[in-house]
């Protein structure tokens, strides 16, 4: 459930052109865990000092997102996890590939669409 409830508040962070401290590029991953996700009507009103707080990922969970304007994919590995976990706009799944102590960077998505999970991912 835990699991769940850290996608749904970073299917906000896409749809809400929200922000990090620094905006995070589509095909990028973070380089720090436990970011604090920000929403507003754009990206400057996001980060301005009166923006929302939408969520908290935990300490040690990074995060990477493939993102358009049509769309998303979004993946979160935990750094003392085994499992990557990700899903996009179009589709009801829920993906998970087991890739050890591999970096999230190797999992990050390469499209904004479920065909970023490709065959090294299963649904759940």
């Amino acid at each position: 459930m835990k699991k769940i409830s850290i996608l749904a508040v970073l299917f906000v962070f896409i749809a809400c052109n929200v922000s990090f401290a620094a905006a995070l590029a589509s095909g990028g991953t973070t380089t720090t865990t436990g970011l604090q996700v920000f929403g507003g009507v754009d990206a400057d009103d996001a980060a301005g000092s009166s923006s929302v707080l939408l969520g908290k990922m935990s300490k040690g969970v990074y995060f990477g997102a493939a993102y358009t304007t049509g769309g998303y994919a979004c993946a979160t590995k935990h750094t003392s996890g085994s499992k990557a976990y990700g899903t996009a706009h179009d589709s009801t799944a829920i993906y998970f590939q087991d890739i050890g102590t591999a970096a999230l960077s190797t999992v990050t998505p390469s499209a904004a669409s479920n065909t970023a999970f490709g065959s090294a991912w299963t649904a759940m």
